[in-house]
């Protein structure tokens, strides 16, 4: 398997008489292509709603999900090759890839939102096409079509409900892809196909949704549980439906979203829960996975070695799963004698970056489409979360004591539209739940985009302070810091003396109870007067005419203000107290994708030499490190 190690290094020295001085970047988190040609990254809207599934090649290379696009990509990680959708805007939406004759089958969504199925021939230079005629048309619009990834014989399958059925039936339909020709091979009295899997040796097709189960005694007219039948639609034995495993509370139903991988069925069910039966449907020993957020609902399973027919079934099993967007999917190893589960590496990128925070302990955390990542400094570019979170910060965080503050969304970062956020405390610690705490309250605070928290020497309180992009205001609250609990009822509108603030992003709070804020291409320094603060400097242009664009973030410790100049690609490093360059990471005004370049840097986080930077167009966050 190939393996590349890149050590990320630029060294750019703005002051001459501190030759000494500079500022590198030595490393990536949350994208496994690291930089350059084998970068990854995912494109369209909305990102969030954008089902995947997984394939493998002969090469042993993976297919997957880019959104706008399909991904070729290494077992390392790193983008092999790209093969766009058309028309515009098309959307890959298929929880599952299907392979016939060396061919990638999967759903797609138009503009309009019409579901079609497309291929795409898995080599080199090979264009995505859209299969001739039309799907067989569903009851209920919002169930959708299930794709086995195995094919039989030459027709690819396809689980749905039937629209002239009379009564609740699930179908199964082959398909022609030469042809498009689709028939009905046989109906099954149930509802809500969740997933379909052929095992195409035996001649057996799983079925998993709704079915009238025999539970406890008493008789149900519908129970999730997975079924096996012959292509003809007979049972396979009597053992079939069987129900399928239970969790904890009624949200992680699994509802048997199937999948046939390494000589089991798996199922999945919401907030990352995972389960191995048998080919009776029985435990094997079932739920294995659970409450690991990052996974989300997964989609498919994939068995790396499935390919080898007739090899001796290894203990340790490599499997990819795929999860329900196109950011992430996970190299994990099945242990067949220690019946655990052990995530190896997280293959993707980060096509959004809603929050970013840095603790002096190592911890880096960042804010994705529906979860709270966390990571070590140390780990690798293609590391899995060490812990995922449902709550999704929307600012950056104050870290403190192993937790942070910062102000999110619940569950998925699609629900914060059009609603408040709210004060929730994160911390890495993993529990059985891993969920953050919110602080209820209503806040004043529409579009909170900056976050920091001012501490006073001596006091159990500090002060919390947000900027809000809609109020084009500055306000405040009383924080504990033993809990990060905000005070809900004295949050307050800033009063600023000397100027009125344009747009304001972030803020920093500085230990002689200063504030630095990024607003609209300038850095202002605020002195508190009172309850007020007054405008003591500002900073916009320095050295030869050098200027800031618009868009700005910052981050301060000690001496030190990192700025994100996001519209010229670009990170500076200032003394901020003399308002001087100390040094620069990117290239101003070009946008770039190596080790040393930017990408519409947006979020920063500093503390002592180490930072991190969200390096938003290239979907990564960058480790930097700073020497004085």
């Amino acid at each position: 398997m190939r393996r590349i190690v890149l050590v990320l290094v630029v060294v750019l020295v703005l002051d001459r008489g501190a030759a000494a001085a500079t500022i590198r970047a030595v490393g990536v988190l949350g994208n496994s292509g690291v930089a350059g040609e084998g970068l990854l990254r995912v494109g369209g809207e909305p990102i969030e709603h954008c089902a995947s599934g997984v394939a493998l090649d002969g090469d042993w290379t993976l297919w997957l999900s880019g959104g706008d696009r399909i991904n070729r990509v290494g077992l390392d990680g790193h983008l092999v090759e790209s093969f766009p959708l058309a028309p515009a805007a098309t959307m890959v939406d298929s929880r599952t890839f299907g392979v016939l004759d060396a061919t990638l089958y999967f759903l797609a969504r138009d503009a309009k939102g019409q579901i079609a199925l497309f291929r795409l021939p898995m080599r080199s230079q090979a264009t995505v096409s859209r299969v001739p005629g039309s799907l067989p048309e569903r009851k209920r619009g919002h169930v959708g079509y299930c794709l086995a990834p195995q094919p039989l014989g030459q027709r690819l399958v396809l689980a749905l409900e039937p629209k002239e059925s009379a009564e609740d039936a699930i179908g199964a339909c082959l398909l022609d892809p030469a042809t498009g020709e689709c028939r009905q091979a046989f109906a099954l009295k149930g509802s809500s196909p969740a997933g379909v899997a052929v095992d195409s040796r035996r001649e057996v097709i799983y079925v998993g949704g709704n079915f009238g189960l025999f539970v406890g005694g008493e008789t149900h007219s519908s129970v999730c549980a997975i079924t096996a039948v012959r292509p003809d639609g007979k049972k396979v034995s009597d053992a079939f439906p069987a129900a399928c495993p239970k969790t904890p509370a009624t949200p992680t139903q699994f509802r048997g979203v199937l999948s046939l991988a390494g000589g089991a069925l798996w199922d999945t069910a919401w907030y990352g829960f995972l389960a191995r039966l048998d080919l009776e449907g029985r435990g094997d020993p079932g739920r294995i996975v659970e409450w690991h957020h990052e996974l989300d609902y997964p989609t498919q399973v994939l068995g790396v070695l499935d390919q080898e027919r007739g090899a001796e079934t290894p203990r340790l099993q490599p499997l990819v799963i795929a999860t329900p967007i196109p950011d992430a999917f996970h190299f994990a190893v099945w242990d067949r004698a220690g019946q655990t589960l052990r995530f190896v590496r997280r293959i993707g990128c980060l096509p959004t970056i809603a929050s970013l925070g840095l603790s002096e302990e190592g911890w880096v955390t960042v804010g994705t489409a529906r979860s709270q990542l966390w990571w070590r400094w140390e780990d690798p570019a293609d590391a899995p979360a060490r812990k995922a979170e449902l709550h999704i910060a929307v600012t950056p965080l104050f870290v403190s004591g192993g937790q942070a503050l910062g102000l999110a969304a619940q569950y998925r970062l699609a629900s914060y539209r059009g609603k408040a956020p709210v004060p929730t405390v994160f911390h890495p610690r993993v529990g059985e739940r891993n969920e953050a705490r919110r602080v209820e309250g209503a806040l004043p605070v529409k579009r909170p985009v900056g976050l920091a928290v001012r501490i006073e020497p001596g006091k159990q309180s500090g002060t919390l302070f947000v900027t809000d992009a809609e109020t084009k205001r500055l306000w405040a609250t009383d924080v504990w810091l033993s809990n990060l609990q905000p005070n809900k009822d004295k949050w307050r509108a800033v009063a600023i003396e000397g100027g009125a603030l344009a747009a304001p992003t972030d803020v920093a709070a500085l230990a002689d109870g200063r504030l630095l804020v990024a607003d609209e291409g300038r850095v202002l320094l605020l002195e508190p007067q009172g309850e007020a603060f007054r405008i003591a400097w500002q900073l916009g242009q320095w050295g030869q005419g050098e200027r800031f664009g618009k868009r700005l973030r910052l981050a301060a410790d000690g001496p030190w203000m990192l700025v994100s100049d996001t519209e010229r690609h670009r990170v500076l490093w200032f003394d901020w107290a003399q308002r001087k360059a100390i040094g620069q990471l990117g290239t101003t005004d070009a946008a770039g994708s190596g080790a040393a370049q930017l990408d519409a840097p947006a979020f920063v986080a500093l503390r002592g030499h180490r930072a991190v930077a969200a390096d938003a167009g290239n979907q990564r966050v960058l480790k930097i490190e700073l020497s004085p």
